[in-house]
């Protein structure tokens, strides 16, 4: 079972050209977020973005431009009060303060999303979940940025 019931979630348009700058510039700041005592983050980029199953696609409900990708990026607390404690921590942080100069300069920052949620209910695989847990998995680091 997953431990969170408080997120922010964001969703991001990035220029394809900026793809690494932009994944750097996210890993550092949900480093901070951590550092302050938010339980963690998750970026995935959105793999495919095809219409299925009777839904519309990404691209019909969310204004994306052929040159872009999109990110959801999701920053974890235990609940309301966790957020409240971490935020001012978080916000009074002068690396954070770079970190968003440097997204300005990476993406439109008026075309991101944002919103906070709460859990309403979870369902989980305890047996998947522990597989997926054993199985090694390729995580992006600043260490390792990807050349063209």
């Amino acid at each position: 079972m997953v431990d969170f019931v408080y997120l922010i979630w964001f969703l991001h348009r990035v220029p394809r050209s900026r793809e690494e700058d932009f994944r750097t510039v996210v890993h550092d700041a949900v480093e901070v977020f951590r550092r302050h005592g938010a339980i963690g983050g998750t970026v995935m980029e959105v793999s495919d973005p095809e219409a299925k199953y009777g839904c519309s696609d990404i691209a019909s409900g969310v204004d994306v431009a052929p040159e872009e990708v999109v990110y959801a990026e999701l920053t974890y607390f235990h609940d309301r009060a966790h957020y409240d404690e971490v935020m001012p921590k978080v916000d009074a942080d002068p690396e954070l303060e770079e970190l968003y100069d440097k997204l300005v300069e990476t993406v439109d920052i008026s075309r991101i999303l944002r919103s906070e949620m709460s859990t309403v209910f979870e369902l989980t695989n305890t047996e998947e979940l522990a597989t997926y847990r054993r199985t090694p998995h390729r995580h992006w680091h600043p260490a390792q940025r990807e050349t063209a």
